[in-house]
């Protein structure tokens, strides 16, 4: 069952952020390409066996690696990056841990589009203010069990888009069970990267694999197959 959290009343607040950067092209999902900054909040409700960002989840990491920030720390840091960067994207950890709702005005109100990327295990109101919410419920290699049926609050949101990362045939036929319940929201397949294992050459066979599976068949005809652009542009580094 799908957790639903109020939106907070109070005004001062801060959060614990992980890392700012950019601006950066975005390497994943519907926003692939495009030059964003990033803010990766820390904390996380799922415990994913092939997380990428641990030191973004696990408490003893979070506490380690994360300095709390407010609104105008946080839009100051944005704009001394570039102002001129379109958008910033939310990314975590789970960024929905987090009551956001006044960063994400306050980003707007200074001209930056606002992305954000969640597994759809918890629902905030503040995601109705976002420019664009990817939703990438995660698949068997996991090792989770994200809530299908929940994810029906979070295909309405702005700019709603699915993504769902796989590794393998269990993970594909996750893939296409997503697919087949929402089949009018955009949906993208991308290649699961194994942290220091895989080259860039492995990615581009998994991506070739991946490629060849989706059109083989016919229920993922209108699937977008992607790569992981920002590890072939930056490889598996923090910070890009």
């Amino acid at each position: 069952m799908i957790t639903t959290i109020p939106r907070a009343t109070t005004q001062a607040q801060a959060w614990p952020i992980i890392e700012i950067f950019g601006p950066v092209i975005q390497g994943e999902g519907a926003m692939i390409g495009r030059q964003t900054h990033f803010i990766r909040t820390g904390g996380c409700d799922y415990r994913c066996v092939w997380c990428d960002t641990p030191y973004a989840v696990l408490p003893d990491e979070v506490r380690a690696n994360s300095v709390r920030m407010g609104t105008d720390e946080i839009v100051t840091r944005l704009s001394e990056l570039s102002s001129a960067t379109p958008w910033v994207t939310l990314s975590g950890g789970n960024p929905a841990l987090h009551e956001l709702g006044p960063l994400v005005a306050a980003m707007q109100r200074t001209g930056f589009q606002v992305a954000v990327e969640t597994q759809g295990s918890l629902y905030r109101s503040w995601l109705e203010d976002c420019d664009l919410v990817t939703i990438s419920p995660k698949p068997p290699s996991s090792a989770m069990t994200p809530d299908l049926a929940a994810l029906a609050r979070f295909v309405t949101l702005p700019g709603a888009n699915l993504k769902v990362v796989v590794f393998d045939e269990l993970d594909f036929a996750f893939a296409r069970l997503v697919h087949e319940r929402f089949p009018s929201v955009p949906f993208y397949l991308q290649v699961g990267n194994d942290i220091g294992a895989d080259t860039a050459e492995a990615l581009l066979r998994k991506l070739d694999w991946l490629a060849n599976r989706m059109m083989a068949d016919p229920a993922m005809a209108d699937a977008v197959v992607l790569p992981q652009l920002h590890v072939l542009l930056y490889g598996n580094r923090r910070g890009v």
